[in-house]
């Protein structure tokens, strides 16, 4: 299990799409809640999953809300 918080202290930068600049500028918080399992398959291999979800706490300086689920899954050898 993991929680996390997450805080953009409104760092700027600024990306290009094509030929227009865009600004990044953001300051906002979000929470994030995630879990995982291990499963050993054998002596050195096992199998590993996780998934979570990271939401925006409070409203954000700009008023876009981020919200995203996430996973992987994957085999470790050791």
């Amino acid at each position: 299990m993991r929680v996390n918080v997450w805080r953009d202290w409104g760092a700027e930068a600024t990306t290009t799409f094509g030929v227009d600049p865009v600004p990044l500028v953001e300051q906002a918080a979000r929470l994030e809640f995630a879990g995982g399992v291990t499963a050993k398959l054998t002596a050195n291999w096992s199998l590993y999953a996780q998934g979570g979800y990271q939401f925006a706490a409070g409203e954000p300086s700009n008023g876009i809300r981020r919200d995203a689920i996430m996973g992987d899954v994957g085999m470790r050898y050791n």
